[in-house]
């Protein structure tokens, strides 16, 4: 006991230091000290690409997320240097890039400091790449008909003219629909509304539109969306949907 109230003296100094200065002492030469902890450098890296998969032959803007970005930096996709940068701040950098061929691409960075870094398959150029945005644009298109015709309006061949790369691109299958107004047999109806929803089918394959993917469907004067029983009723149901099927 004695002896461990003599050291104290020597002991005290230290642990009065430790103390004050925000120290731990660990042991005889293992002191951390807090006050004295430099942050650790940021090293340069490229952590991903958005979007990281486009169609080919279409130019896009992309931002490329990183760490340690300086301003300033260069960068190169498929080992082509992209001008049209933006600095972000040291974790992005938005890039406007034109249009590239099929494939997979490197990204590479380069700061003004000499630093690299680089993204080995970042960004792929899919040749089958699907919009995920293209269903909303052409999910459920409508079409109509004059009384006891099957043949498309010039009005509407223009709407899917306009609408066969969409429906091209869609990843589901499409439902092409025929139906009649209420006048007519039950079963004169279900054929003409045959008969429209297979024209509409035969247009959309000369437009491009694979024939594995659509599937007609006759319901004649079942499922009206207008229930009078006049001519503007009778001309609204007189019609074709194509639907994409979920």
């Amino acid at each position: 006991m004695r002896r461990t109230l003599r050291l104290l003296p020597f002991l005290a100094p230290i642990l009065l230091a430790g103390k004050c200065t925000g120290k731990k002492v660990v042991g005889d030469d293992d002191v951390v000290g807090v006050a004295d902890a430099n942050p650790p450098d940021v090293r340069l890296q490229l952590i991903s690409i958005d979007p990281d998969e486009v169609p080919p032959a279409k130019a896009f803007s992309a931002t490329v997320y990183g760490s340690g970005i300086e301003s300033g930096a260069h960068l190169w996709i498929g080992g082509a240097p992209m001008n049209a940068l933006r600095y972000q701040g040291d974790n992005a950098i938005l890039v406007d890039v034109p249009p590239l061929s099929a494939g997979e691409y490197d990204l590479k960075v380069q700061n003004p400091s000499g630093d690299e870094a680089m993204l080995r398959g970042g960004l792929w150029v899919n040749p089958d790449y699907r919009d995920p945005n293209a269903a909303a644009a052409c999910s459920h298109l409508t079409v109509h008909f004059d009384l006891d015709s099957a043949s498309l309006a010039t009005a509407d061949r223009s709407m899917l003219d306009a609408q066969a790369p969409c429906l091209t691109a869609l990843a589901s299958p499409i439902r092409v629909e025929g139906h009649c107004d209420e006048r007519g047999t039950t079963s004169y109806n279900l054929a003409l509304g045959q008969r429209r929803a297979e024209a509409i089918q035969r247009y959309l394959v000369a437009r491009g539109v694979m024939p594995s993917r659509l599937n007609t469907i006759s319901y004649g004067e079942e499922r009206p969306i207008d229930r009078g029983h006049d001519e503007t009723a009778w001309t609204a149901n007189r019609r074709g949907e194509i639907i994409a099927e979920r």
